[in-house]
């Protein structure tokens, strides 16, 4: 198992609809509105915010509705 950085994006049924994995080079920037662990992993689950979604947007292929409510970032272990 590995973690990974990730933008999650959930429906209207708060049901989990896509997520994206972020690059590690992306924690530096996000340090700043987000708590993030000293191995770099992102404590808990964020609303993308305006600042958020201009930090990641470059590595989502749709736009980031950030007054959706619909848009979070978090850390979880996956299979590798």
């Amino acid at each position: 198992m590995v973690v990974v950085n990730m933008v999650e994006e959930f429906g209207a049924d708060d049901a989990l609809e896509r997520s994206w994995a972020l690059p590690s080079e992306i924690i530096e920037p996000l340090r700043v509105h987000v708590e993030v662990t000293p191995d770099g992993w992102v404590v808990d689950m964020w609303p993308v915010t305006a600042q958020l979604a201009a930090i990641v947007q470059p590595w989502i292929d749709e736009p980031i509705d950030v007054e959706s409510d619909s848009w979070f970032i978090s850390s979880a272990e996956v299979a590798d």
